[in-house]
């Protein structure tokens, strides 16, 4: 016997091969291995992307909206009428989904705006609204404040259940006067199915001292173009490094050309958006890990690194301190100086005990409290303690 969901997300693979939100699709694949049907509903961001698909363990449903094509996390400015429009056609989309699948539960990934949806959908329905915050909004409301924070703290609050993702997401919304009853703490986890010990095998033992990768992808948010800033401060220190650059995004051709014109197109390798597995091989070839974004929630990428047993050169935020410990299994450097960063890749490269560390110590770290499928038994107590409410 299945129990019906709704699944509303800002984010879901659009295509074939396209892997946005590609953690959403995991999430309900393997919830439905605990007796949880999914029907999830997404904006329709891609002309080629079907309006309705049915696979053996959910459904995809996508709304219609005036997209131009972007995902919603390139808008920069904010567009206020398609974010408006797409809000209002969700709530219809939302609604009628709910009702025509009997769904029990409500469960938004991010405040806004599928929060929003989530939020009037619950109110029309009756439905009970489990909200997960990743980062992203959980920033955007911090940052902005003003009306920014008060639809996210009324989401929250409309909220039966709340999903953090970090520690740092949990303090803001205990700031902001949750009570910390209806918080559940756990990062999105990486799946020890994909990351991990049979990644870290394709290692070649004394070639990857100084071979660098980055897998986020090439969006303004994530200052990629900071890691290709501090390479050409490497490359007047030595002249022994690869850098491999995973991903994809609006930037990818700028960070190309970037590289043509200084110079750097013979150490740096522009593989595009890979599948899971590919990513796996890839952690486990490379020996330093680094990630420039100046904010998190709590990054899936870190933890992947980490199960692949890579040395973590990453921002000094809150979200990547609840990971990292500077000098012990990995190394911190101030967001946006790409001077520290490219030394802390110099040091990192030079210290073997440091680097050993950060290989037994990260997979054990991911083991203790970061892998996907300890998320995944959290999520299903608390759908099932939802509904009993």
């Amino acid at each position: 016997m299945t129990t019906p969901v709704c699944v509303i997300t800002n984010a879901y693979p659009d295509y074939e091969g396209s892997y946005h939100g590609i953690f959403v699709r995991r999430t309900v694949e393997d919830m439905a291995e605990r007796g949880w049907l999914s029907h999830v509903l997404a904006p329709r961001i891609f002309k080629q992307s079907e309006p309705f698909k049915e696979y053996p363990t959910h459904t995809v449903t996508r709304f219609l909206f005036p997209s131009a094509q972007k995902l919603l996390i390139e808008y920069d400015p904010i567009p206020v009428f398609r974010i408006s429009a797409l809000v209002a056609s969700g709530v219809f989309s939302a609604t009628r989904l709910v009702v025509s699948r009997g769904c029990r539960l409500i469960h938004a990934h991010w405040a806004f705006p599928a929060g929003l949806v989530g939020l009037a959908a619950s109110k029309l329905t009756g439905r009970k609204l489990i909200l997960t915050v990743h980062g992203s909004d959980w920033r955007l409301a911090q940052d902005r404040g003003g009306l920014t924070q008060l639809l996210f703290k009324r989401v929250a609050l409309g909220s039966t259940r709340i999903i953090c993702v970090s520690q740092s997401i949990t303090d803001y919304l205990l700031r902001l006067g949750l009570d910390e009853k209806r918080l559940v703490s756990f990062p999105m986890g990486a799946d020890e199915r994909i990351f991990g010990k049979s990644a870290r095998e394709q290692e070649v033992p004394g070639e990857r001292e100084l071979n660098i990768i980055s897998t986020r992808n090439h969006l303004p948010l994530y200052r990629v173009k900071d890691l290709l800033e501090a390479a050409l401060r490497l490359g007047e220190r030595t002249t022994d490094f690869k850098l491999t650059i995973a991903g994809q995004g609006s930037q990818s051709e700028e960070l190309k050309e970037f590289c043509s014109r200084r110079g750097l197109g013979h150490r740096v390798t522009f593989t595009g958006r890979v599948g899971p597995e590919h990513l796996a091989r890839l952690l486990g070839q490379h020996r330093i890990y680094v990630s420039t974004s100046p904010a998190e929630g709590s990054s899936i990428s870190l933890l992947e690194a980490m199960a692949c047993g890579c040395l973590p050169v990453v921002t000094d935020i809150p979200a990547n301190r609840e990971w990292i410990t500077h000098e012990r299994n990995g190394l911190l450097y101030p967001a946006g100086d790409t001077a520290a960063l490219a030394e802390q890749i110099l040091r990192a490269a030079e210290d073997d005990k440091l680097l050993q560390r950060a290989k037994d110590e990260g997979p054990r770290i991911v083991a203790q409290r970061g892998l996907w499928s300890a998320q995944i038994e959290i999520l299903d107590s608390c759908y099932q303690n939802t509904l009993q409410m």
